[in-house]
């Protein structure tokens, strides 16, 4: 591992310790924490399988966190990022978002198709976040079954990353987002996190923009289980694993 400052922050950069072992993959990880947090001890773990079963190289930023810092610094860091490690990178790019990073994975992508520059290849989307407002009546009804997570902080928490701006605007809350031209995306969900509504969302979006979406919806799980050390969660990791895989055969970097 080795650290960089980009943008004033630092960026974590994992890769095999073997170099006959990595492959010309890049991918940028964002982590969740409803933009209050800084990465847990499960975030460092995942990343570290990601390297471990994929060969790719993985940029980690530990980004600003609200509400000493708002949404455009944070997206703002979020693309220089993505600028100095990815954009100009031959092999393949992926973007990878757990919880609120899945919004600043969403934001990314949204941004650079309208820029006209170099898309990831893929997006993983693990529990996004994507409505900062929790809009959705559904997370009402998940709400007192969810055993990570509850609607009036990340309420809170996403006023205070959108600051005086508005709530639903789509580079705030990319639910909201044209997903047009977006490249394919895995989704992965639980049914007991108030954040599944989001990942339906998204999912439902991306068919309408006829976007490949390999979504995955676990009956019964809590959010960012993904992460975690019990096999739903290495389930869904070697589902990952494979995507990224399938994603490097098909398509051309």
């Amino acid at each position: 591992m080795r650290t960089e400052m980009v943008a004033g922050v630092g960026c974590h950069v994992f890769a095999p310790a073997d170099a006959d072992q990595r492959t010309d993959t890049r991918i940028l990880h964002l982590h969740g924490g409803a933009f209050v947090s800084e990465p847990d001890n499960h975030h460092w773990r995942f990343v570290r399988e990601v390297v471990l079963s994929t060969g790719a190289t993985v940029i980690f930023p530990i980004y600003p966190l609200a509400p000493g810092a708002e949404h455009e610094k944070i997206r703002d860091c979020a693309m220089a990022v993505y600028e100095h490690f990815l954009a100009d990178h031959r092999g393949h790019r992926f973007v990878f978002g757990d919880s609120a990073g899945g919004a600043l994975a969403v934001y990314l992508t949204e941004t650079l198709r309208e820029r006209g520059d170099g898309m990831p290849t893929a997006l993983g989307l693990l529990s996004p976040w994507l409505d900062m407002a929790m809009s959705d009546p559904r997370s009402e009804q998940i709400d007192p079954k969810d055993p990570e997570l509850d609607i009036d902080g990340l309420r809170q928490a996403g006023r205070w990353y959108a600051g005086n701006d508005d709530l639903s605007a789509p580079e705030i809350s990319p639910v909201h987002a044209d997903y047009t031209g977006f490249p394919p995306m895995a989704v992965f969900t639980g049914t007991r996190d108030i954040l599944n509504p989001d990942a339906r969302r998204v999912r439902d979006a991306g068919a309408r923009c006829h976007v490949h979406v390999d979504f995955h919806e676990y009956p019964g799980m809590f959010h960012n289980w993904t992460m975690q050390p019990i096999p739903e969660g290495r389930r869904a990791r070697r589902q990952l694993h494979e995507f990224v895989r399938q994603m490097e055969d098909t398509t051309v970097s």
